[in-house]
């Protein structure tokens, strides 16, 4: 066996082609900048969008203060694109897009005009995001300085994501955006997956897990039990897959899917465990993500509450260990929220999770 070779031995090998070379000639350079010159004069000609600006979500544009020449030198190249969306942004970056573009251009839809990034803008464009009106951010981050607003940086940032919304975060991805959309602007009806943030609202593939993991905690606090309960085993200790039905000897346990773990205090045997019933249509909008806040009067109404469909259950509680469909539904990686994903093969898996939930946690 040969010796294992050093990060920097590696490192070298891997540049000694002349297509992985660190330097290059400034002949190569040269020719790369032509390149790049003649992609952006193709991408930059004038051109009519087969949709409205109304049609579409807004786009962002941020940029922090170092950043900003860069943000007027972008503005300035691809702004035969993107005067075919509706801009907002923060304070500074709008009025360098109405000192170029114009105030009194009826083409032209202007966004909101967010305040400064440090004393809100950030936070402002996360609230469209969430009024679900955003459909990309062009975001010039100053990687080598401090910013006051760091944490309203990094809430813009970490929603960004969790909506699945286009995120360009340095003048590169930028420039390369600006190919994507003039092609789906230009295309029409047919090009928008290309771009599909700005017209659905979409998701984290984790966000499926997250809403999950929130029902089942949900569940365990109204029988009146630790959400601690819901957390899922920790990987590094779970038992492989053909012996997580059989847990320890007087436990009984459910799989929601590859992670998450619900598990119920030991039972002496012959004996009935006692506790609050919940119906299958709550324990299902609880599970479909839906938020669910109870005042004293309808928590109490809530348990004493029986189900209607108690005999389907019974007769669907056969064993110590119920065969439970996975709460993992695929949404793909764009997470798109459509009406018919929640009244079909969702909406049925959903409601045989919601009463196995019931059966194994929640029954009287």
């Amino acid at each position: 066996m040969s010796r294992r070779q050093s990060f920097a031995v590696q490192l070298n090998n891997q540049h000694r082609g002349p297509a992985g070379r660190r330097g290059s000639t400034y002949a190569q350079r040269l020719s790369l900048a032509e390149q790049v010159g003649s992609a952006t004069d193709e991408v930059t000609a004038p051109f009519t969008s087969t949709f409205a600006p109304s049609e579409m979500r807004q786009l962002a544009l941020v940029a922090h203060n170092h950043m900003k020449p860069a943000m007027k030198q972008f503005i300035e190249t691809y702004s035969e694109i993107l005067k075919k969306f509706r801009i907002t942004g923060t304070q500074t970056t709008m009025k360098m897009c109405k000192s170029l573009w114009g105030e009194d251009d009826p083409a032209i839809h202007y966004g909101l005009t967010c305040t400064s990034g440090p004393l809100g803008g950030d936070a402002q464009i996360a609230a469209l995001m969430c009024m679900e009106d955003l459909g990309g951010i062009i975001f010039f981050v100053d990687p080598l300085s401090a910013h006051p607003h760091q944490a309203d940086i990094d809430s813009l940032l970490r929603l960004a994501n969790c909506g699945n919304v286009i995120v360009c975060p340095n003048p590169a991805s930028a420039s390369s955006m600006m190919h994507t959309l003039r092609c789906a602007l230009l295309k029409g009806e047919k090009a928008r997956g290309m771009i599909p943030s700005f017209f659905e609202t979409l998701e984290s593939p984790a966000v499926e897990e997250y809403k999950h993991a929130q029902a089942v905690a949900l569940a365990n606090v109204i029988r009146g039990k630790s959400p601690a309960a819901a957390a899922p085993a920790p990987q590094a200790a779970e038992p492989p897959k053909e012996e997580k039905k059989v847990m320890d000897t007087g436990r009984k346990a459910v799989s929601f899917g590859e992670d998450d773990v619900v598990e119920m205090a030991p039972v002496e045997q012959g004996a009935k465990q006692t506790g609050p019933s919940i119906s299958d249509t709550e324990v299902d909008r609880a599970l479909m993500g839906q938020s669910m806040m109870f005042s004293n009067a309808r928590l109490q109404a809530l348990l004493n509450n029986d189900s209607d469909d108690d005999s389907d259950d019974d007769s669907d509680d056969t064993g110590d260990v119920v065969a439970v469909p996975t709460a993992k539904v695929s949404k793909g990686l764009f997470g798109i929220k459509t009406k018919t994903a929640t009244k079909s093969k969702t909406r049925m898996n959903m409601k045989k999770l919601g009463k196995s939930v019931r059966n194994l946690i929640i029954k009287d």
